[in-house]
């Protein structure tokens, strides 16, 4: 059995929380494109699979800027405005969404709904999907210096201490 470095899994949560939305999902994306081809098949099909299936096909049929959107709302959402459009950053794009209603149309608390497992598979199916046609933008993104740093405290994670991390930041 593998010990969990608590104090290193907190400090990696702490990393990933303190960064902008739009740099916390390009270190999922890159976290989950790593692993997503290394996790044996056995194990993936442990993971709640059926609920996060579903929303990532709802999230696939988003054009891919409503995709990045819907991921955005996913992640940004708070236990108090789950229900809540989180704008695009662009204030000329928010205030489009704005006048037609924007956003996406997939409500942030049916990702927050699901359990912690349910979370970490919606991730998991979305990397391997990455190369396809979803989040494409993603791979646009271009990792700051903050990103850079959270990135090597969680290489730096064992598995079970990844699980954790992951467990806390999805």
């Amino acid at each position: 059995m593998t010990s969990t470095n608590v104090n290193a899994v907190q400090e990696a949560v702490r990393g990933i929380k303190g960064l902008i939305i739009d740099d916390q999902l390009l270190v999922l994306g890159l976290i989950y494109r790593n692993i997503a081809q290394s996790v044996p098949a056995d194990a993936a099909n442990n993971l709640p699979t059926q609920d996060a299936a579903n929303l990532v096909t709802r999230v696939q049929q988003l054009s891919q800027e409503n995709q990045l959107s819907a991921l955005r709302d996913f992640l940004g959402a708070e236990k108090n405005d789950q229900d809540a459009t989180v704008l695009d950053p662009n204030p000329s794009k928010a205030l489009g969404e704005l006048v037609t209603g924007g956003g996406t149309t997939i409500p942030a608390h049916e990702y927050s709904s699901l359990s912690a497992e349910a979370r970490i598979a919606f991730w998991y199916l979305l990397a391997q999907r990455q190369g396809s046609n979803l989040i494409g933008a993603l791979s646009e993104l271009t990792p700051t210096e903050q990103v850079t740093i959270v990135l090597n405290s969680i290489q730096a994670l064992n598995t079970d201490e990844l699980v954790s991390f992951l467990t806390q930041a999805v």
